[in-house]
């Protein structure tokens, strides 16, 4: 066996080992290239998230100011129509019966 032989063979080996480090690290690389950009979508989410939740509580005190209004305004016209109602039917029940006979 010439010495040129286990030269190559100690290089080549030496390079094997080379690349396996260079996979690991390259792996280990990835995974955490990886869970930053995870983490940076998460804190992102996280504040469009929170201003999505003011936003629609505003929506929401907003609409609980419209049903309140509508309330008022109901309860202030509803005396009338109740006041009309019954005096309404007590005149439309004669003249059914009386149609009716």
């Amino acid at each position: 066996m010439s010495p040129i032989k286990p030269l190559l063979l100690g290089l080549g080996l030496f390079a094997l080992a080379g690349c396996d480090t260079a996979e690991q690290a390259a792996e280990s690389f990835a995974e955490k290239v990886e869970q930053a950009a995870v983490d940076q979508v998460k804190e992102s989410l996280g504040e469009t998230l929170k201003g999505l939740d003011e936003q629609v509580e505003q929506l929401n005190d907003k609409v609980d100011q419209a049903q309140e209004g509508t309330r008022e305004w109901l309860d202030q016209a509803q005396p009338k129509a109740e006041q009309d109602t019954p005096e309404q039917e007590a005149e439309q029940q004669p003249q059914q019966d009386m149609i009716e006979t």
